[in-house]
């Protein structure tokens, strides 16, 4: 910004051009016999000068009183830049490339308003989360969200508000980047604006043809399945970080990590599967499991975004969504290495899930980790109990019935904290001709009930998963009517109700 005397110079007032020679001297003889009529325009705290930069130099030439009015406080950037404009517009009889180049300047100034918008909702966003925990009361944030016309249509609103046509604003466009030399010339009123775009464009012509850059190699990793085979991958750019996951399928954790891909269980509803041969970026061994090994510094390198930063969910990783991490083939090497770079960050909560929970105990278990089973089958049920016996010192353990396939029955269910209970998603499984459907099931309602009562009576918690009732074909709910015979109270229901007959 430039001053005049104590006063800083908004930075788009600055671009009108001031006046000079006989029109300035008239100014200064006005101001001498009649004093200043319009008052200097600043800011709502008087530290910057909005409109009146030539009235000020008259009064400074002229020794005369200066007058000011301030705007208020609640003005906005937009509204400022919109004052400016009127105020300027009015009185100046400016050319086509005159009004094209202010345009230019109003379309920056507009842009970097609305960016400074976003930015400070940012900013209330995350105080907002923050008086949430507290308890605290935010006033209402008033400045409204950054609307289309802040991202989409600057140029054209720029355009509009200097009265000049978009053609020549995207001529002066033309000139400032191929002609950057003429744009003075422009503005002073030297030059038309037609005949600086030809030279621009001109010069344009005159360039030489510069070859496309060739694209630099991929590095390329050497990583390693479970049985020693070799598999080259390009190395991903960046740091290794976090998958975002949107909450889909995972409500209760922001974030998944997949330092291991790739299972050997078989299982005919495996969405991982499905996913990784659809994409073969995840594993470009296919679903054989594989360590990735640039990967490990994910919890290290990741953080979360200050708005989110007291969301619980925002602080949990899935960790090997698309592996067993603990399976049977898996090397204890890969194992120990990944829980090393957990229990280096323990600012994360890992869930972990498997259906070998017997691995856990022959490894340090972070603290913060959401230790978990996946029981499917009834066989499963007594490999589940005797682990999470000797489990201890960890934030949650967790017991997946996801997908519930058959009726099951638990012994005990007080080792674990928390029940989460889901039906079978469709899903294609194999590859090319291969390839088969696997329709969704869901289990009738006294399977889920009958865990459910297990869970409560052992005290633990429980979710149902949405995919029980709303998925294809939905749970079987109960849908039975009285009779007016009692013998007949334990026959099939028909499809229509009976009447009760007293």
């Amino acid at each position: 910004m430039t001053k005049l005397g104590s006063y800083h110079v908004h930075a788009f007032a600055d671009v009108f051009p001031l006046i000079e020679g006989e029109e300035f001297d008239e100014m200064v003889l006005d101001v001498k016999r009649n004093g200043l009529r319009d008052p200097i325009l600043l800011n709502h705290d008087r530290t910057v000068l909005i409109d009146g930069r030539n009235r000020y130099r008259a009064c400074e030439a002229a020794n005369a009183e200066m007058l000011f009015e301030t705007l208020p406080a609640e003005h906005s950037e937009a509204e400022i830049l919109d004052l400016i404009v009127s105020k300027n517009i009015s009185r100046r009889q400016l050319t086509a490339g005159q009004r094209a180049f202010l345009a230019l300047e109003y379309e920056k100034a507009f842009e970097e308003e609305a960016k400074e918008r976003q930015r400070e909702a940012g900013r209330y966003r995350a105080a907002q989360a923050d008086a949430q925990v507290t308890g605290l009361q935010l006033p209402a944030d008033r400045r409204g969200p950054v609307t289309e016309r802040h991202d989409r249509e600057a140029s054209a609103t720029a355009a509009r508000t200097v009265g000049a046509s978009q053609r020549s604003v995207q001529r002066a466009k033309t000139v400032e980047t191929y002609a950057p030399e003429l744009v003075e010339k422009v503005k002073s009123g030297e030059m038309a604006l037609d005949q600086a775009d030809k030279q621009a464009r001109q010069r344009r012509r005159d360039m030489p043809e510069v070859a496309p850059l060739s694209k630099a190699s991929p590095v390329i990793l050497t990583l390693r399945t479970y049985d020693g085979k070799e598999v080259s991958y390009n190395k991903p750019t960046g740091k290794a970080t976090f998958n975002h996951t949107d909450g889909e399928g995972i409500s209760w954790a922001r974030w998944s990590w997949n330092p291991v891909t790739g299972c050997l269980h078989g299982c005919d509803y495996c969405y991982a599967r499905e996913i990784t041969l659809r994409f073969k970026q995840v594993n470009p061994a296919g679903f054989t499991p594989l360590l990735h090994d640039e990967r490990l510094n994910a919890p290290k390198n990741t953080h979360i975004p200050e708005q989110h930063i007291s969301d619980p969910a925002w602080k949990r990783v899935f960790v090997c969504s698309m592996a067993d991490l603990y399976g049977r083939w898996v090397p204890e090497e890969w194992i120990l290495q990944v829980h090393s770079s957990m229990l280096a960050n323990p600012q994360w909560e890992y869930l972990l899930l498997t259906k070998f929970p017997a691995r856990y105990n022959k490894v340090d278990l972070p603290p913060s980790a959401w230790v978990g089973t996946s029981v499917d089958e009834q066989k499963r049920v007594r490999i589940a109990e005797d682990a999470f016996r000797q489990i201890d010192g960890v934030k949650v353990k967790w017991l997946s019935i996801e997908p519930l396939k058959e009726p099951l029955e638990f012994t005990d269910l007080s080792m674990f904290d928390w029940v989460v209970i889901g039906a079978q998603t469709e899903t294609w499984q194999g590859e090319g001709e291969q390839r088969k459907h696997v329709p969704a099931f869901s289990p009738p309602f006294e399977w889920v009930v009958n865990l459910v009562n297990q869970a409560r009576e052992a005290g633990c918690r429980v979710h149902l998963k949405p995919n029980l009732v709303n998925g294809k074909p939905g749970m079987l709910l109960p849908n039975e009517y009285p009779t007016g015979d009692v013998q007949e109270a334990n026959a099939e229901p028909d499809n229509e109700p009976n009447i009760w007959k007293p």
